[in-house]
């Protein structure tokens, strides 16, 4: 009895091709959803911070302009 074919790739480049391999769409804010919550609490920390630090800094700018 013959062995039968096990794989082949035959025609699947073609057919991905047709209407053309398309990279994945990067979205603006990608998804925490399963991250780890230790990271994001870190995060969420960093980002409050952050503005807070951005505000103190524009404050001290426009004093020394004035």
């Amino acid at each position: 009895m013959a062995k039968s074919k096990n794989h082949t790739a035959h025609n699947q480049s073609y057919k991905a091709h047709r209407n053309g391999i398309k990279k994945p769409k990067r979205h603006r804010h990608t998804s925490t959803k399963g991250m780890d919550p230790k990271y994001l609490r870190n995060l969420r920390y960093s980002r409050k911070h952050n503005e807070l630090n951005k505000k103190a800094a524009a404050a001290s700018g426009s004093e020394m302009e004035q």
